[in-house]
């Protein structure tokens, strides 16, 4: 049975398109179809070797892409001289630009409305309450990192850890992803923090690589870890969430 987990940071194929435009500063008006096409999919093949559940979205999206390579190779028309040729020879990356501008903006608003709301929050003054410790503040969870930098950074482990010589395997009482985590938990309380490299890494086997990234998927769902990255492709540095200011 496929182990599922489901993150708040999954917003949709188009965060993860605007996120690889991003990361890869490439000019929202002239997208390189054929190399964001390929990313795009290659991320996708990682969701699914993690039994994670791919939403259809995400594939019509990847559909998109595919139809829009296809057209970006095929041989330009000579220049129009009517209206009718004029709509034919229009750009196909159009409408998809369009709707990423378009979601760029929301995605813009929301988190200036969210920034509002933080700090008008601080503004009037409110009893004492009873605060649970239950139900932590979701956006501590993730500071500088979202799920597509830790996906990147354990398709990177898995390249740079794949075992030299592919012998014959007995595979005997495999780790549970609830087991993985107990391991997890006690090693960040022995050391306070981690690099993502050596607690994901710290298995012998390519299912205990995998197991231990679902494990640490779960722990960030839960909210008892912190994710944080102080620049663009650095380690992702994994700390209790109760140790987090002082790692």
């Amino acid at each position: 049975m496929a182990y599922e987990v489901a993150l708040d940071a999954f917003s949709g194929p188009l965060d993860l398109l605007l996120n690889l435009i991003q990361k890869h500063e490439i000019d929202i008006h002239d997208i390189p179809v054929s190399v964001v096409t390929d990313q795009y999919i290659a991320y996708l093949r990682s969701m699914e070797e993690l039994s994670l559940e791919v939403a259809s979205e995400f594939l019509v999206m990847a559909a998109t892409l595919l139809a829009i390579k296809s057209r970006m190779l095929l041989p330009r028309p000579p220049r129009p001289t009517t209206a009718d040729e004029d709509e034919l020879a229009e750009d196909p990356r159009d409408a998809l630009v369009q709707q990423l501008i378009a979601y760029q903006r929301i995605k813009q608003a929301a988190d200036m409305l969210r920034d509002r709301a933080e700090r008008q929050r601080l503004v009037y003054s409110r009893p004492p309450m009873q605060l649970s410790a239950s139900a932590p503040d979701p956006h501590v969870c993730l500071t500088g990192v979202s799920l597509w930098d830790l996906v990147d950074a354990f398709r990177k482990l898995m390249n740079r850890l794949q075992p030299q010589d592919r012998v014959a395997e007995v595979r005997v009482d495999a780790v549970t992803v609830e087991e993985m985590m107990n391991q997890l938990l006690v090693r960040l309380q022995r050391t306070r923090a981690a690099w993502f490299s050596d607690l994901v890494g710290m298995g012998r086997t390519r299912a205990e690589w995998v197991t231990a990234f679902l494990a640490l998927l779960e722990l960030v769902k839960e909210k008892r870890v912190v994710c944080r990255q102080t620049a663009p492709f650095e380690d992702i540095e994994i700390c209790l969430r109760g140790e987090a200011e002082a790692c």
